[in-house]
């Protein structure tokens, strides 16, 4: 039976899910909005880490993600730089980032992402 968990549900949305063996996030945006692309990139991926967390899995076990940008251009650089720090070596997940209309005039980004629950492993490529 492929029983469903939901953490921080309402009428709308859910902040994670889990099925499966796969834990799915809803995007994550900053709580500060008046923060520049670096200080709502950590925002947003400190919030990845917290649902993560509820959900029973880390950063390491990440599967994809997707990033959304308000100003492609402008804030690719910088939201790299916090995501190259932030992510486990070795842990890559795929990712797709494009430039996106935010629901907020204030939001830069925005990060969806999935993964896989279960221990931690660690792996290396060849």
């Amino acid at each position: 039976m492929n029983e469903i968990s939901r953490f921080a549900a309402n009428e709308r949305a859910s902040r994670a899910v889990v099925c499966n063996g796969m834990v799915f996030l809803a995007g994550c945006t900053a709580e500060d909005r008046s923060q520049d692309i670096l200080g709502q990139t950590a925002q947003a991926l400190a919030k990845v880490d917290h649902w993560l967390s509820v959900a029973g899995t880390d950063r390491s076990r990440l599967l994809t993600a997707q990033v959304f940008l308000k100003d492609i251009k402008r804030d690719f650089k910088g939201m790299n730089e916090v995501w190259d720090a932030w992510t486990v070596k070795g842990a890559a997940p795929t990712r797709a980032t494009v430039q996106a209309d935010m629901a907020s005039e204030e939001t830069l980004v925005e990060i969806v992402v999935s993964a896989a629950l279960g221990s931690v492993v660690a792996s290396s490529m060849a």
